[in-house]
């Protein structure tokens, strides 16, 4: 049986063709030397204008490209954090960030939303989760691995609370904010607030199917970029030359690449939706963006196999269906859902669908226990 693989953060589609014959030419033009640590002027030129396009004033001084956007987060944790600060983290959300907290100085502290409640952020159960420690509040948007999308008026209630908190920065990962299915998106940074305190890092990773080339980017205040640059320079330097040439190249073509990929991940968005409404007992909230499901899976936790061993937790569950129907899926407790399991679904057709059948059968052979 062939395994079938739905737990890539990484998407199946091919990198963008102009993205790959600009590396090549600026490869071939020998642009393989060292270039300035905050990137090159064409490409930070380019990011302001992409959000100058929204109505963003963005000066290309605010702009730190960066070798991915996990080494953004990085570097705002490594500049930002002193010992003791807390980083207050919505949950469900990308256990990434938990990861990166064990280098730095700072303390994850988590607020929970549920699928009952369609993962909403309450301002207030933010405010109640901050104190003086409290120095970053990290934002997914549109959420991994939920798919939430804040609307504007919940970001804007949220971006409020900065002006009670004058040590908060809000730092908001973006990496999905291209991959959208109908609801609108807002950045950040289109928020009325204290600006100097409002960060936004973003990438090429997600969008454009571009996770091998690692280059991201961070949006934020003057003087943060700076501090965040010279951290930079003094660790990874900068990002390659030629990569840039193809981060340059995949925004100045961005339209036809993106609508391509999102009428395939539309599609796949509803085969993955129509799969996992055909499984008993199985509840989900239909993603706004990214491209995952988080089904709840628990009432299939307490039950048994057909060989009569026990699915007791969503790792053995999740172990089941691997080792049992070749089916990969993530288990949800690592970000902080218990009972889910994250399912991408920016995988082949053929693939998804073949994976929603074995899903189903999967679960529908499992028994309550005895």
């Amino acid at each position: 049986m062939t395994e079938l693989n739905l737990a890539s953060g990484a998407s199946y589609f091919k990198s963008p063709e102009p993205a790959i014959n600009a590396a090549i030419a600026a490869l071939h033009a020998g642009k393989t030397y060292y270039g300035p640590a905050e990137g090159t002027a064409d490409l930070r030129n380019a990011l302001a204008n992409r959000y100058q396009a929204q109505g963003i004033a963005i000066k290309p001084e605010q702009v730190l490209v960066t070798p991915g956007t996990k080494q953004a987060l990085f570097n705002l944790f490594s500049v930002l954090l002193r010992d003791g600060d807390e980083v207050v983290v919505p949950v469900p959300a990308w256990f990434g960030f938990n990861e990166l907290l064990k280098y730095s100085k700072g303390k994850l502290v988590t607020i929970e939303t549920t699928l009952a409640q369609n993962y909403r952020l309450d301002p207030e159960a933010i405010r109640k989760s901050l104190t003086e420690k409290s120095r970053i509040l990290l934002l997914t948007n549109p959420a991994n691995p939920t798919g939430r999308i804040y609307s504007k008026p919940e970001l804007e209630a949220i971006v409020t609370l900065l002006h009670d908190f004058p040590n908060l920065y809000l730092i908001s990962d973006e990496i999905y904010d291209l991959d959208t299915y109908g609801k609108p998106f807002t950045s950040a940074l289109a928020c009325p607030g204290p600006q100097e305190r409002i960060i936004v890092v973003n990438g090429f990773s997600k969008n454009f199917a571009m996770s091998g080339w690692r280059i991201g980017f961070v949006v934020g205040p003057e003087a943060i970029i700076k501090q965040s640059t010279d951290f930079q320079s003094s660790t990874f330097s900068g990002v390659s030359m030629f990569i840039q040439e193809a981060a340059l190249a995949t925004l100045q073509t961005q339209e036809a690449t993106i609508a391509t990929m999102l009428e395939v991940l539309q599609e796949n968005r509803q085969l993955m939706q129509k799969g996992l409404e055909a499984i008993p007992h199985v509840s989900f909230y239909v993603p706004d963006g990214a491209y995952y499901f988080f089904p709840d899976l628990s009432h299939y936790i307490g039950t048994r196999t057909p060989t009569g061993a026990t699915i007791n937790s969503t790792e053995t569950l999740c172990n089941y269906l691997q080792q049992q129907h070749n089916l990969v899926v993530v288990n949800g407790d690592n970000f902080g859902g218990v009972g889910h399991v994250r399912m991408s679904f920016a995988v082949e057709q053929p693939v998804l669908e073949q994976a929603m059948v074995r899903l189903r059968e999967a679960l529908l052979q499992l028994k309550p226990q005895l």
